[in-house]
């Protein structure tokens, strides 16, 4: 005999009780949305008042935060950089992860020991790989000069030259993540079908052509995705700028994180503070958008 339950399934007392674990589960998931998403509008509501530490009653201004914005040459400076930043950073991260990936992937011998030692930096927290490699840049102390000399090349000042300053932080930069940027390649490396490669090399093709024709073709999804990651994590790198350079020297590495914490806690000027901040969010949100449409672009093609 057929129950109303088996008629009606969403009526049995399973269905009930698992739609309510369901929404017991889901429950922490939208209060921290929420807890985001109030944070996020308080802070940008503060963008449109001239609240500072020391005015008790701030009063709605309007954009005047963001054009004073963007009439000041530090922040347009600032904002260059930063955008400098990201550009040199996919230049040097991501054809160096693959790089790192097809070595790893292709040699045994690099198979059995780089994967372990490829993760290392990874364990190490931004700031204290920044306070390492300050350290070793040191223009009359540092062991990276000792070493440079003892090849017969010129040391520099690193850190402390402008000219060099964003350079050396993007070296620290890329020694702290490109391990990252490997994996997510060494993965989609080893997710490619074996017969698609063996085939082509039966057909002639070389290592090389191999490559280009068969193998870089569906790689692109992670490269994309790793692109995704290092822009977002770019446009917002700060716990690795600050301890290293503090923003200068002559403001050369004063990206719109660090401009937005001296604002905060060095101007006392919270309202400009999240103006900078929405600024950056705004830019890392359209990066993330485009990135995300050509991802998708991306695996539609492979599939």
């Amino acid at each position: 005999m057929i129950t109303e339950a088996e008629i009606r399934p969403h009526h049995s007392p399973s269905y009930r009780r698992q739609k309510r674990s369901f929404i017991l589960m889901l429950l922490p998931a939208l209060l921290l949305i929420i807890g985001i998403m109030f944070f996020f509008l308080q802070g940008v509501a503060r963008s449109f008042t001239n609240e500072k530490s020391y005015v008790q009653n701030p009063s709605f201004v309007g954009f005047d935060n963001y054009v004073a914005l963007f009439n000041d040459s530090t922040f347009l400076v600032g904002l260059g950089a930063t955008l400098l930043y990201v550009v040199l950073v996919l230049i040097v991260q991501v054809p160096l992860a693959l790089a790192i990936a097809l070595l790893l992937e292709k040699t045994s011998f690099m198979r059995r020991i780089g994967r372990n030692l490829i993760v290392l930096p990874l364990l190490i927290p931004p700031i204290v790989a920044g306070l390492m490699w300050k350290t070793m840049m040191q223009p009359s102390a540092g062991v990276l000069n000792y070493i440079l000399e003892a090849l017969g090349l010129p040391g520099g000042s690193w850190l402390t030259d402008p000219a060099t300053s964003l350079l050396s932080v993007i070296v620290i930069d890329t020694w702290a993540f490109t391990s990252f940027s490997t994996l997510i390649i060494l993965a989609g490396l080893q997710a490619l079908p074996e017969s698609l490669r063996e085939a082509a090399s039966v057909d002639g093709a070389g290592w090389w052509q191999t490559f280009r024709n068969v193998s870089l073709p569906m790689l692109l999804p992670y490269i994309v995705l790793v692109a995704l990651f290092r822009v977002a994590d770019s446009l917002k790198q700060f716990d690795l700028i600050w301890p290293v350079t503090r923003g200068g020297p002559l403001d050369s590495t004063r990206l719109l994180h660090v401009q937005g914490y001296e604002e905060a806690f060095r101007f006392s000027s919270p309202a400009m503070a999240m103006a900078i901040i929405f600024v950056l969010w705004l830019i890392i949100y359209l990066a993330s958008f485009l990135l995300l449409r050509l991802w998708r672009r991306t695996v539609n093609a492979v599939e």
